[in-house]
């Protein structure tokens, strides 16, 4: 009979301990003031020792409000690349290099699949392409163009939808080729509430190189981040051959992300931070207990002047 009662008895007691395991937060963050000079050292003084620590700043891709904004909504989307062209001419190679944008490409990176004259709208003469440089060094900035105003080229945006960006190489043999880089494709958004995001960069837009014909040279994206074609001699074969980017969903955003500062390993007593922008920030500490029975978590927010 005894042996009947020890066990609800152990599991009564387990059940005691399991709700203990997990240590309430009591956790508070403060400052000495509540603003700042630009370049001063923030000190933000802690006390509760959460196990899990982390500091939200309130500058742009740091704000504890978009932690898990994964879309947001603009009237300006802008696209800025910048390019830089060497030898050939214009007279005997023109137009070598130009722009393209497609919501209706099926995604099928081959010569079949790329059907200009159904698929794309060539958006060239909204940007400025390089003239002839004498160095590398020298990039021309296409101008920053909002893309929801490309309706008089043909070409108007569904948000809803990616779209595809191409730049088309063509030039022919018997005369020297064009060289074309290009260092720069940025798409950034201005948000309904003013924030300026990234969309997409030379890197992450992704690019796939597609010969059309017997053209014998590729686009090429390497290490240095450099969108590159390199042309030829007055020997090399004709050339047409398209720079196509990934699908980009002009809406899609980075979450905010925040600074992890601890573990329960450590202490932190305080923490110092240096704003080197005048404004006024949302400043966010996140400090939680959590174990597998469950989690305790303090969010404390303050409010930064940081005058010039």
């Amino acid at each position: 009979m005894k042996k009947i009662f020890i066990v609800p008895l152990l599991l009564m007691l387990l059940s005691a301990c399991n709700k203990k395991e997990v240590a309430e937060l009591n956790f508070s963050v403060r400052t000495e003031k509540t603003s700042y000079k630009v370049g001063d050292t923030v000190k933000f003084i802690l006390s509760g020792n959460p196990e899990q620590l982390i500091f939200y700043s309130g500058l742009e891709g740091s704000k504890y409000a978009y932690k898990d904004r994964t879309n947001a909504e603009s009237e300006n989307i802008t696209l800025e690349f910048a390019t830089n062209r060497r030898y050939g001419s214009d007279a005997q190679q023109p137009q070598s290099l130009k722009v393209f944008a497609s919501q209706k490409f099926n995604g099928q990176y081959t010569e079949a699949n790329i059907n200009e004259s159904a698929d794309w709208v060539d958006i060239t003469s909204a940007f400025t392409l390089s003239g002839l440089q004498t160095g590398d060094a020298t990039y021309v900035s296409s101008g920053v163009v909002n893309l929801l105003t490309l309706s008089s080229l043909g070409f108007t945006i569904d948000k809803t939808k990616p779209v595809y960006f191409a730049f088309k190489y063509n030039a022919i043999t018997g005369f020297t080729q064009p060289r074309w880089w290009v260092n720069k494709f940025d798409i950034k958004m201005t948000t309904t509430d003013g924030q300026l995001l990234t969309v997409a960069d030379i890197g992450t837009a992704g690019w796939t190189s597609v010969k059309f014909g017997t053209s014998p040279v590729a686009w090429v994206f390497g290490s240095d981040k450099i969108l590159k074609y390199a042309g030829g001699g007055t020997t090399v074969l004709s050339n047409q051959v398209w720079a196509v980017s990934n699908a980009l969903n002009l809406t899609k955003v980075k979450p905010d992300v925040g600074t992890a500062l601890k573990n329960m390993s450590s202490r932190l007593d305080s923490y110092t931070f240096i704003y080197k922008q005048a404004g006024t920030y949302k400043v966010t500490f996140v400090g939680s207990n959590v174990n597998i029975y469950g989690e305790s978590k303090v969010v404390k927010e303050l409010e930064l002047t940081i005058n010039p």
